[in-house]
C-alpha cells in the first residue's frame, strides 16, 4: 500500500517535501489533539491541573502531549520552511499566485494555531501572552473593544473555554478548507519522508520534553518569561516601549500584506533567485529582521540588580537602528551573491568540464538483503527496548526510542523500494566491442600499382602510333589512300602488339 500510494518514483529534492511535511503534522496534531481532548477540561482554575494529569497519571499521556507540542513547533517552522522556498524559487511565477495566497493565510492560522494551543495549559508563560494579546488587540481602532470581547470573553473569565474553541474547531475547520484549494495539484507524498518526520518529532520529545511550567497564581509576582519562538520577534518590538498598535498590530500587518502582494509585483520573467535581483534582496532582508528580532525577544538583562522593567525594556532608537541598517546591508549581500554566481557560471562555460569521479551507489542484491535484514533485526531490539523503558516508567527514553523505530523503519522502506526499482529497471543493452578497420592486403596494393603502370603505358604507345601516322600522311602525299592504309594499319598492330609483348613480360617480371 505505501508503494501504491508514494508519488513521485524518481528523486525528489528535499525540499519539495516540505508543503507534504506540512500537512502530515497537521494530520499528526489532529489526531494526538484528539486524544488530548478527552482528558483536558478547559475551565479557568482547572486547565491546569487536567493537563498536569495528562502528563503525569494518564497512560502514554506524556508521550501525547510531548508529541503534540513538539509536532505544533515543527509545524510552524516548516511552514515558514517552504514559505521561502517558494519565494526565492519563483513558483507563484507559474500562475499560483492563489495557491500563494492561500498558503501566507495558511501560515497566519497556523501561529495562531499554535498561539492557542499553549495558551490554554494557563501557565505564567500562557497569562504573559494572553495578557499582550488581549492588550494588543484592544489597542485597535474603533473595533478592538469588541473583537476582544470576542475572543478573551467579557470580563477575561471564559478566555480559555474560548481559546478551546478556536483551537480544536474554528482554526482547524478553516485551516483544512484552505488545504483543500492549496495542496491538490503539489502534493508530494512519500512513505520515508512521513515516517522520518514523524520519527523525528518523537526523537525531538524524548530529548526536550516539555515542562509544566508554574501555575498561573494571580497573588504572586510574575517571574521573567518570554513566549514561544515564532512570537519572540513581535515580543521584541512590543518591549521597546513604544506605541503598541504600531509595533504589535500596524507592522505585522504590513509584513504580512508584503508577502501577499509579491506575485503580482514581482514582473522579472525568470525564476531563479539570481535572475530577481530586487525580489531575493527584500527575501534576504526580512530573513535577517526576523532572525534578529527573534534572538532579541529571547534576550533578558542578566543584571539582577536593576528593576524587571529595566531588564526588560530595549532601547528603541538602538533597536530600530539596527532594523534601518539591515536593509543596505542585505541587499549589498544580495549583490555580492549574485554577482559571484554570475561569475561561476560563466567560469564553468569557459574551462572545460572535468569529471568529478563521482558515481551512483549500485548495490548488489546479497547487500540489499543483507542491510535489510540488519535493520529489521535493530526494529526487533527497539521493539523490546521501547517495551521494557514503558514498564520501568522511562518514558523519555521510551518516547526517544520510539523516535528510532520510526526512522528505522523510514530506512527499511526506502531499501525496500530501491530493490524494487532495481527488480523492475530494463537489463541494460549489451555493448558492442569496436571493430578494427581493415588493412588493405599487400598483393591488392601491388596489383593496383602494376596496373595503373600498364594503363599509363598503353596510353604512351597510342600518343606515339598518332603521331607517326600523321608523319607518313604528310611524308607519302603520292601513295593511294589503300595502301596509306594499309600501312598505317600495319605500323599501328604492329605498334600494339610490341605494347601488348611489352606489357606481358612487365606482368611476368
Amino acid at each position: 500500500m505505501g508503494m501504491k500510494f508514494t508519488f513521485p518514483s524518481r528523486f525528489v529534492s528535499p525540499l519539495g517535501f516540505l508543503g507534504m511535511l506540512t500537512f502530515v503534522l497537521f494530520i499528526i496534531l489532529g489526531i494526538t489533539g484528539a486524544l488530548l481532548m478527552l482528558f483536558y477540561e478547559p475551565i479557568l482554575d482547572r486547565a491546569w491541573n487536567s493537563v498536569k494529569t495528562i502528563n503525569d497519571v494518564i497512560p502514554y499521556g506524556f508521550h501525547l502531549r510531548n508529541i503534540h507540542y513538539h509536532a505544533s513547533n515543527a509545524m510552524v517552522m516548516v511552514a515558514l520552511l517552504h514559505m521561502y522556498y517558494q519565494y526565492f524559487s519563483g513558483r507563484y511565477k507559474i500562475r499560483n499566485e492563489i495557491l500563494w495566497v492561500t498558503g501566507i493565510i495558511l501560515g497566519v492560522l497556523t501561529i495562531l494555531e499554535a498561539f492557542t494551543g499553549y495558551d490554554i495549559i494557563f501557565s505564567e508563560r500562557a497569562e504573559l501572552a494572553i495578557s499582550i494579546a488581549a492588550s494588543l488587540t484592544n489597542s485597535i481602532p474603533i473595533m478592538g473593544p469588541q473583537m476582544r470581547d470576542a475572543f478573551f470573553g467579557s470580563g477575561f473569565h471564559d478566555f480559555v473555554l474560548r481559546f478551546y474553541a478556536f483551537h480544536v474547531f474554528f482554526l482547524p475547520i478553516v485551516m483544512l478548507g484552505l488545504m483543500v484549494v492549496h495542496f491538490p495539484r503539489f502534493l508530494v507524498f512519500d512513505v520515508p519522508m512521513v515516517m522520518a518526520i514523524t520519527g523525528a518529532v518523537m526523537l525531538t520529545g524524548g530529548v526536550f520534553p516539555v515542562d509544566m511550567g508554574l501555575k498561573f497564581d494571580p497573588s504572586v509576582p510574575p517571574g521573567i518569561t518570554v513566549p514561544e519562538w515564532y512570537l519572540t520577534g513581535l515580543y521584541a518590538f512590543l518591549r521597546s516601549a513604544y506605541d503598541k498598535f504600531t509595533t504589535g498590530v500596524a507592522w505585522p500587518g504590513l509584513f504580512i500584506f508584503s508577502l501577499l502582494i509579491v506575485p503580482f509585483i514581482d514582473r522579472y520573467k525568470k525564476f531563479s533567485w539570481k535572475d530577481r535581483p530586487i525580489i531575493t534582496a527584500i527575501g534576504i532582508t526580512s530573513l535577517a529582521q526576523i532572525i534578529v528580532t527573534t534572538y532579541w525577544g529571547f534576550y533578558i538583562d542578566p543584571d539582577r540588580t536593576k528593576s524587571l522593567l529595566e531588564r526588560l525594556v530595549i532601547d528603541p532608537i538602538f533597536l530600530y537602528l539596527v532594523m534601518i541598517l539591515l536593509v543596505p546591508l542585505s541587499f549589498g549581500f544580495t549583490y555580492m551573491m549574485i554577482k559571484l554566481a554570475k561569475n561561476a557560471e560563466a567560469n564553468a562555460k569557459i574551462q572545460p568540464k572535468k569529471p568529478t569521479g563521482k558515481s551512483s551507489i549500485n548495490l548488489t542484491e546479497k547487500w540489499i538483503y543483507g542491510i535489510f535484514i540488519a535493520l529489521l533485526a535493530f526494529q526487533v531490539y527497539l521493539n523490546i527496548a521501547a517495551y521494557y523503558a514503558v514498564l520501568t516508567g522511562m518514558k523519555n527514553y521510551s518516547l526517544f526510542i520510539v523516535g528510532i523505530m520510526m526512522l528505522v523503519f523510514a530506512g527499511m522502506f526506502h531499501v525496500f523500494r530501491h530493490a524494487r526499482s532495481l527488480q523492475k529497471a530494463p537489463p541494460p543493452k549489451p555493448t558492442m566491442p569496436p571493430m578494427p578497420m581493415k588493412a588493405t592486403p599487400p598483393s591488392l596494393t601491388k596489383t593496383g600499382e602494376a596496373q595503373t603502370g600498364q594503363i599509363t603505358d598503353g596510353t604512351k604507345i597510342l600518343e606515339d602510333a598518332a603521331a607517326k601516322q600523321k608523319t607518313l600522311a604528310s611524308t607519302k602525299s603520292g601513295s593511294s589512300p589503300s595502301q596509306s592504309g594499309q600501312s598505317v594499319n600495319k605500323a599501328d598492330s604492329a605498334t600494339l602488339d610490341s605494347g601488348e609483348q611489352k606489357s606481358v613480360s612487365d606482368e611476368k617480371k
